[in-house]
């Protein structure tokens, strides 16, 4: 029966790993799709003159950012809102939600301004993800190490 106990211990060490592990990849891919849409978006809106919420609607289709800001929109939100409460809930940290989030204030506006803040939030979610892959190695060594170690502690305890 310990020995079952020890095993189910080290199982649930490595899930965690694993989880956390996830989160730091699902971040790092929210903030790649996240400057990539919002470069794209600065350049549509400078060379067609698109307006946002059209831009909102069609990138709505690619990401689940987009789609939430595009219905809380058709519900009648306003648009600073909807960006906002949006961003809130999006699996990257506090800071970056927050640079997101002021990204939305600065969407009503003339074309230079829209593009503008575009490329800024995107240029910080660019420099974002460059510290955070400067780390990531050291990063996913050291919760590997911490989850293992802990489970193999509680193992021996057991034991």
């Amino acid at each position: 029966m310990r020995w079952l106990g020890a095993a189910l211990i080290l199982c649930g060490g490595l899930l965690t790993r694993r989880t956390l592990l996830e989160a730091d990849r699902r971040a790092r891919r929210t903030r790649r799709a996240l400057a990539a849409a919002f470069e794209s978006m600065a350049a549509e809106i400078r060379l067609l003159l698109t307006p946002v919420p059209r831009l909102l609607r069609r990138c709505a289709n690619e990401d689940a950012f987009f789609e939430a800001a595009c219905a809380r929109l058709a519900q009648g939100e306003p648009l600073t809102l909807a960006w906002k409460r949006a961003s809130a809930e999006l699996p990257l940290p506090e800071n970056e939600r927050e640079t997101v989030a002021a990204l939305g204030s600065r969407l009503d506006g003339e074309a230079e301004g829209v593009c503008a803040a575009l490329e800024l939030a995107a240029a910080e979610l660019r420099r974002a993800e460059a510290r955070c892959e400067s780390g990531r190695r050291e990063r996913e060594r050291l919760i590997s190490t911490i989850c293992v170690s802990i489970s193999l502690l509680i193992m021996v305890l057991l034991l």
